[in-house]
């Protein structure tokens, strides 16, 4: 079984990064077929915000949490939205936290984090408040074997869209 959530996991890496690749080469054809007028026009403060969320610097985080009883998983869900309640007020370089729930397993759960940079991940939000009292709850789960966690990471490259 742990062997199929591991396969699950580098199969979703390798889409992922097809995935990328293909905005990409279709955003280098676009380029490269564009009229030079398109360069020059303007760019609304929306999409400079949006911009801004979109840069090479962009760095994120996909965690997996897989319980072996909805008594835990019901108990990190209410931690981690007080945590995510604080990094919505306190965390302007944190862009996109979500938790989600596998539709093909009710006991995992998703975590998307997307960060201006991996430094800031690093340097403060792994030292937040709220985070430093979450993170001790979910160790002691895994320490006892009550849950698996998985991730990966990766540097956005710029291209696509985020809102």
């Amino acid at each position: 079984m742990k062997s199929s959530k591991k396969y699950t996991t580098l199969l979703f890496g390798i889409v992922l990064g097809i995935g990328f690749q293909h905005v990409a080469l279709k955003f280098k054809r676009f380029l490269s077929t564009s009229s030079s007028s398109s360069s020059s026009s303007t760019i609304s403060s929306e999409d400079s915000i949006n911009s801004s969320k979109n840069n090479s610097s962009t760095w994120t985080l996909i965690v997996t949490l897989t319980f072996q009883s909805k008594q835990d998983m019901e108990h990190i869900i209410q931690d981690w939205d007080v945590v995510s309640r604080h990094c919505e007020k306190h965390e302007p370089f944190l862009y996109h936290y979500k938790l989600g729930q596998s539709d093909s397993n009710p006991l995992m759960l998703h975590i998307v984090e997307r960060y201006e940079s991996k430094e800031k991940h690093l340097a403060l939000h792994k030292h937040g408040e709220e985070f430093l009292k979450f993170r001790p709850k979910l160790k002691a789960l895994q320490d006892s074997g009550r849950v698996t966690v998985e991730g990966f990471s990766f540097q956005e490259l710029g291209y696509g869209f985020a809102r």
